[in-house]
């Protein structure tokens, strides 16, 4: 009787340890199946999904100043939302809003812009004196995190800012290191971020911490160059620049672990973002000297 309860449990652990770990199931990108958004003699980087995912808003570096399009699924349909005479990047939807945020370059200084898509009125998003960039919503579109300029040391931090209590927080004080841009997990939680170290050798790293700014996981050994969230929060999506030959396109837990390939190509692809249903992601693909928008369906191996 002793032997069969041993069994009983040994087959009862085995049981909860399937039940609990994380599925080893690998996603893969379905290059059969794709949408390829393409200007001519242009770089396309920086997409990002509509909360309905029938849109794309992303920079498109041509001839002159850097601006922003928006592609319309559902009506196949691309279209120029901004015109004036300055470098934008890093666009984001505004979540509940019919509006996009986005950094724009005027004089050498770098400020953080919202555009309402149903007028088309360009304006701050906020009214502090900090040189900003690189937006990132909660899911309510209270709060925003961003890389601002900290005035006091000279260097780049991470910032959040309350809309309704008008509140700016300072998240970070990381000294001799250069920072990247944050990126909110689906469910609000975790920010994730790359820095590179000042001192030769350069080396990259990945960060997460808290809307408190506390440390909750650092992934030292990610060299990262782009990076994402998948739809649970719970996996990161990146790419590195490994040898010509190698697959870059990876995804990996949020504690660093159960690494998997995104692709078997040698296509470099950057600034990853994933559909609000998880089912499509879409990242900017080189093509020649050009990075061409691209949206894959993700598909199980």
């Amino acid at each position: 009787m002793k032997s069969v309860k041993i069994v009983f449990s040994f087959l009862l652990l085995t049981l909860l340890w399937l039940v609990l770990i994380p599925s080893a199931k690998s996603q893969m990108l379905d290059t059969a199946n794709l949408v390829r958004i393409k200007r001519t003699q242009s770089d396309e980087q920086f997409p990002a999904w509509s909360e309905d995912g029938k849109k794309l808003v992303f920079q498109s570096s041509g001839k002159g100043y850097s601006q922003l399009f928006l592609y319309d699924f559902s009506k196949d349909t691309l279209i120029q939302i901004t015109f004036d005479e300055t470098n934008k990047s890093h666009p984001v939807f505004i979540p509940n809003q019919n509006k996009i945020a986005f950094d724009a370059t005027i004089d050498n200084k770098v400020y953080l812009f919202k555009l309402n898509l149903s007028t088309g009125l360009q304006q701050p998003l906020f009214q502090r004196k900090l040189f900003c960039e690189a937006p990132s919503f909660s899911p309510s579109g209270r709060l925003v995190i961003f890389k601002g300029h900290d005035p006091n040391n000279e260097t780049w931090q991470l910032f959040s800012y309350d809309f309704v209590y008008d509140n700016l927080n300072q998240l970070t004080h990381i000294k001799n290191a250069e920072l990247f841009r944050p990126m909110l997990s689906p469910d609000g939680k975790i920010i994730l971020f790359g820095t590179r170290n000042k001192t030769v050798p350069f080396s990259r790293s990945l960060h997460e911490i808290n809307w408190y700014g506390e440390k909750t996981e650092d992934l030292d050994s990610i060299a990262a160059l782009s990076y994402g969230w998948l739809a649970n929060s719970y996996r990161i999506v990146y790419s590195t620049k490994e040898q010509k030959n190698n697959p870059s396109f990876f995804t990996i837990t949020k504690e660093g672990t159960y690494k998997m390939l995104l692709s078997h190509d040698t296509l470099q692809r950057v600034t990853p973002a994933l559909s609000p249903d998880g089912k499509k992601i879409a990242v900017a693909v080189k093509f020649g000297n050009n990075f061409d928008i691209v949206v894959y369906n993700l598909i199980d191996e």
